[in-house]
C-alpha cells in the first residue's frame, strides 16, 4: 500500500475522512501486509488492550505478551505507517487509524484469535470502538497499562531520532509524549493489570500473562 503523502490541513481531513470511510476495504491488504496473523493459534476470542505513553515500550511488551498467550498483535503504529507518511497524532488522524484498527480486530475476534491491540490508548473514547467490537463478540476485555522510568523513556525517544531500533513503527518523539502527558489519564472503570519495563520485564510480561490466563 502507498502510504500518502498530506499537502495541507485540508488534504489531511479529506485523508481521513477517505479512510475512515472505506476502513473495512482497506483491511484484508493492511492484514496481508503487515502480517496478521502468521502463527497464531485461533481459540477463544479475548482483546488485551494496552495503553501507555510513546517510548515506554509498549510494542516491545505487546510482542512478548502477544507471543506467551498465543496472540496476533495489532499495533497502530504498524498501521499509522502504512497509512500516513508524517504522522501528527492530531485527533482526525488518530480516528482514522483507531477506525481501522477496530475493523481488524473484529475480523480477529470473528475467527476466535485472542489479540493484543497496540496503542496509546490513553484516553477512553479511543478505546471505547474496540471495547465495543470485543463486547459485541462476546470477547473478554483485558487492560495492560506498560509504565517505564520518565527518563529511560526520554533517552529512548532521543536515540529513535538517530537509530530506530527493528520493529519500530512510531514515529512519536519527545514533544508528542510530553504532549501526551499533559493530558490527564483516562484509567479503564473497572481496573489494569500494569506491566513496569526495564530489566526485569521478562518476569512482568510472565506475571500479566498469567492473571489473563487465570482470568480466563
Amino acid at each position: 500500500m502507498t502510504r500518502q503523502i498530506r499537502s495541507s490541513d485540508t488534504a489531511t481531513r479529506v485523508q481521513t475522512r477517505a479512510l475512515a470511510a472505506h476502513r473495512r476495504a482497506l483491511v484484508a491488504q493492511l492484514r496481508e501486509e503487515i502480517g496478521v496473523p502468521r502463527v497464531v493459534r485461533a481459540g477463544r476470542a479475548m482483546l488485551v488492550m494496552l495503553m501507555g505513553y510513546p517510548g515506554v515500550g509498549k510494542s516491545h511488551c505487546a510482542r512478548l505478551l502477544a507471543a506467551r498467550l498465543g496472540a496476533a498483535h495489532v499495533a497502530t503504529d504498524h498501521l499509522r505507517n502504512r497509512l500516513f507518511i508524517a504522522a501528527t497524532y492530531a485527533d482526525e488522524e488518530n480516528e482514522a487509524v483507531f477506525g481501522i484498527a477496530e475493523a481488524l480486530v473484529d475480523q480477529l475476534l470473528a475467527e476466535g484469535h485472542a489479540v493484543v491491540l497496540d496503542a496509546t490508548h490513553l484516553l477512553a473514547r479511543y478505546r471505547s470502538p474496540a471495547e465495543k467490537v470485543a463486547r459485541a463478540r462476546g470477547a473478554p476485555i483485558h487492560h495492560v497499562l506498560v509504565s517505564a522510568d520518565d527518563a529511560e523513556t526520554r533517552a529512548r525517544l532521543k536515540r529513535r531520532m538517530t537509530e530506530r531500533e527493528a520493529g519500530d513503527h512510531s514515529d512519536a518523539d519527545l514533544g508528542v509524549y510530553d504532549r501526551m502527558r499533559a493530558r490527564a489519564f483516562e484509567p479503564p472503570a473497572h481496573g489494569y493489570l500494569e506491566i513496569r519495563n526495564g530489566d526485569a520485564v521478562g518476569p512482568e510480561i510472565e506475571r500479566v500473562a498469567s492473571l489473563i490466563a487465570d482470568a480466563e
